[in-house]
């Protein structure tokens, strides 16, 4: 990577299994990916972030869970903004909601542009129709996102290297899931191969796709009651130290508030 000034950045409005929204910018351009937000929300968090809307160009579905796409049609409607999904996604979405508008279709494996914005997206094991994960590409800058995934198998570790900026799910804590009140079915599920990653599974996904050029980590995900921000901080900065790369900056995604813009 040159040492030119930062030229893509990535903003997350919130993170957990209550919803999940960030904006992927340049100087001059943005997209949403994923409007796990009611409108009124999503256009607050932009707020208190410092973004306009009519900075955003489009947006970007991962998959179809409601923490995903709560707020999508409002939003989009509001603001004349296209919705991209892959066919599988947009299926189920127009299956809810017929007054959804025409959807830009995308296929995983097939890289797309949205502006200055070179998106990769590639399959992800999680339990949607035909969920996604993506790198993001702008000149020479790259950022991974890879939430909402069972398990790491090696189309996820092939595509996540050489990233300047990850964002991973780190969802929960083994012991703490093991002992909360939720449901055996919810566990399972929680604990299958397309359920949801654990703070340990997603500190041996940072291990294997960490690069020289990676300066920025975001843990992301966190289940409220079946993690905390201590035992995620700790695991990462443990993780980090153990790669010799404490050069690297660690965050952990907040559920309730944006993160401030990381820039690469």
């Amino acid at each position: 990577m040159s040492d030119s000034s930062p030229t893509l950045g990535v903003t997350i409005l919130g993170s957990g299994s209550r919803g999940n929204a960030l904006v992927l910018q340049t100087a001059t351009s943005a997209v949403l990916l994923d409007a796990g937000f009611s409108a009124r929300e999503l256009a607050q968090r932009l707020a208190q972030a410092g973004l306009e809307p009519s900075l955003l160009s489009a947006i970007v579905i991962t998959h179809e869970h409601a923490d995903h796409v709560r707020g999508l049609r409002v939003f989009a409607e509001r603001h004349g903004l296209p919705v991209f999904a892959n066919r599988g996604t947009a299926t189920v979405l127009k299956s809810r909601d017929r007054q959804l508008g025409s959807l830009h279709l995308f296929a995983a494996g097939s890289p797309f542009q949205i502006g200055p914005f070179t998106l990769h997206p590639f399959s992800i094991p999680h339990d949607a129709n035909d969920p996604v994960a993506f790198v993001v590409q702008t000149q020479e800058r790259r950022i991974g996102i890879a939430t909402d995934l069972g398990h790491v198998n090696h189309l996820v570790t092939h595509q996540l290297r050489e990233c300047d900026l990850l964002v991973l799910e780190s969802n929960h804590d083994l012991t703490m899931l093991g002992n909360s009140q939720r449901p055996w079915a919810l566990k399972q599920r929680i604990l299958s191969r397309h359920g949801h990653l654990s703070n340990a599974a997603c500190m041996d996904l940072l291990r294997t796709v960490v690069h020289a050029r990676t300066r920025h980590v975001v843990l992301a995900h966190a289940s409220s009651e079946c993690n905390c921000r201590e035992l995620v901080a700790k695991a990462v900065a443990d993780c980090l130290i153990s790669l010799g790369r404490t050069d690297i900056s660690a965050h952990i995604a907040p559920q309730d508030e944006p993160l401030p813009t990381l820039w690469v």
